[in-house]
């Protein structure tokens, strides 16, 4: 797939219902099919690069920062730390960014894909999606399933990792150490060593606070009843050595979402899909923008 050049971003700010600013970019041709893409825990929106440089350049891109995230501000009080926080956000992004009586492609890595099934109720999301790709993600049993610490069930891996998720402190200085670690919990063996640092960036970056808060939020989350209400056309893609959301999530919300066209299951992948196997991601959403906006790709 050859990398398309959208353009310089648009920057914008999106006021969310508790009045968060949440910050906005824009890229491709304004009149183009619109795509939201909704990024993960303790990035940004950088995260989806890859998948952007390789998008068809007829598409209209629209990205942003969750709530403590990258250029949006960290949430002020523990309320602002909530599911339902993260379906308000994505809900302000879709009625500012799509155009009216037009719909969009919405597709969420990680706690981003959680984001999108916290919204599936809403009437703005059914309003608004047209269709959905969810990778790497999970909406339930996240501390039960994952095997990201090395440790045995039975010698509490779940605790150990809720224990890690929750954690506030400051990463500290990038080093081989603990950049090797995090390929170790997010990222597969044979990632390329370019998006490894990338991802240990953005990760040192990450507000310690906002970080540990959005980490207790996911020991927590159960959202399968929300996904359930989801009835756009689902595309699910997870990677075969993912250690943080295995591919037994993907083939749980598959199971419940009402329209699920396709479980993708990319061999030897980690968790971190946007920056491991960017084609795959590309052109699943081509597709679904093709299929279910009518967009005429350039090909």
């Amino acid at each position: 797939m050859a990398i398309r050049h959208l353009g310089p971003a648009r920057e914008t700010q999106v006021r969310s219902d508790d009045g968060t600013p949440l910050h906005v970019e824009v890229r491709g041709p304004e009149d183009g099919p619109t795509v939201v893409l909704c990024h993960c825990w303790a990035t940004s929106l950088a995260s989806w690069g890859p998948v952007v440089r390789l998008l068809d350049q007829n598409l209209r891109v629209v990205l942003y920062d969750q709530r403590g995230h990258g250029r949006t501000p960290v949430p002020l009080t523990p309320a602002g730390y909530a599911e339902e926080k993260l379906a308000d956000d994505l809900c302000a992004v879709l009625e500012a960014t799509v155009p009216e009586g037009e719909r969009a492609v919405v597709a969420g890595h990680s706690m981003g894909g959680m984001t999108i099934m916290a919204t599936g109720a809403r009437e703005v999301f059914r309003e608004k999606a047209a269709a959905v790709l969810l990778t790497n993600t999970g909406c339930a049993q996240l501390t039960e399933r994952t095997t990201s610490i090395p440790l045995p069930k039975a010698l509490g891996r779940a605790a150990a990792t809720a224990l890690t998720l929750r954690a506030p402190l400051p990463l500290g200085p990038r080093t081989a150490l603990t950049t090797a670690a995090l390929k170790f919990i997010a990222m597969s063996p044979g990632a390329d060593p370019r998006m490894v640092r990338l991802c240990a960036r953005m990760v040192h970056e990450c507000n310690g606070v906002a970080r540990g808060r959005w980490g207790d939020m996911m020991t927590r989350l159960d959202l399968d009843e929300t996904v359930r209400a989801i009835t756009a056309p689902t595309v699910i893609v997870a990677g075969t050595a993912d250690r943080m959301t295995p591919p037994w999530h993907a083939r749980h919300v598959a199971s419940l979402v009402r329209n699920c066209e396709e479980v993708v299951e990319v061999p030897d992948a980690g968790h971190m899909g946007p920056l491991e196997f960017p084609e795959v991601l590309a052109g699943r959403i081509e597709k679904l923008a093709a299929d279910h906006l009518g967009a005429t790709l350039a090909g």
